[in-house]
């Protein structure tokens, strides 16, 4: 479901742990993740007002991706919230990429 009540195709699951797409106030707290096929979190196609907290991240390459791609304008309003996470061991890269938007990443354990 979608903005305004509207149903929207989805994309095929590309194997992320957690996806989001065109998603507003979620807040996701107190998970361990780790050895998914894709990214472990994906926040894309316009989702805004997400929190992301308190979350072990670990034994993954590409973790946290914040925004669809570089010229999906939707994403220019997104906020997204990354605060209590502790990132490792074993994580390499994305913690999070940010490609649009608004992004408060503080007090997380890299």
């Amino acid at each position: 479901m979608g903005p305004g009540a509207k149903l929207l195709p989805m994309s095929k699951m590309d194997g992320d742990a957690i996806r989001m797409l065109g998603s507003t106030k979620v807040w996701i707290d107190h998970n361990t993740l780790y050895r998914s096929k894709d990214g472990l979190i994906d926040v894309t196609l316009g989702s805004t007002n997400i929190t992301i907290s308190n979350n072990w991240f670990r034994d993954h390459n590409k973790v946290m991706l914040l925004g669809h791609d570089d010229d999906f304008k939707d994403d220019k309003n997104m906020k997204v919230t990354v605060v209590y996470n502790r990132f490792g061991p074993n994580c390499h890269q994305r913690m999070p990429r940010v490609r649009h938007g608004y992004a408060h990443v503080a007090n997380n354990y890299i």
